[in-house]
């Protein structure tokens, strides 16, 4: 009964759905694909595993209902955005030096 509260009504409909999308072709896939080309397959595979926790993390959040919780209180949710503005903007710097 505790996917009822977090606002899912069926919890296998859910996982699966959500694992097909991710499974689907995408930036995900791209990146690993890549990185694995350039830098080998270890590293790809280490690709591959930042991009499984950080899915796990983003299912976990999305099934834990964050979004409301993001949503009834806007200065957390100003304080993630700018944090992930900054680190984006840290990302850019640094590919920018690199190339």
């Amino acid at each position: 009964m505790m996917a009822g509260v977090l606002g899912i009504t069926d919890i296998w409909t859910y996982v699966l759905g959500t694992v097909a999308i991710i499974l689907l072709p995408g930036p995900n896939s791209l990146f690993v694909l890549s990185t694995a080309a350039k830098r080998g397959v270890g590293a790809g595979y280490r690709a591959a595993g930042g991009v499984f926790v950080g899915d796990g993390v983003l299912m976990f959040l999305s099934a834990a209902g964050v979004a409301s919780l993001l949503k009834a209180y806007p200065p957390v949710f100003l304080v993630i955005k700018y944090a992930g503005a900054a680190y984006l903007g840290y990302v850019g710097v640094t590919m920018l030096r690199g190339a």
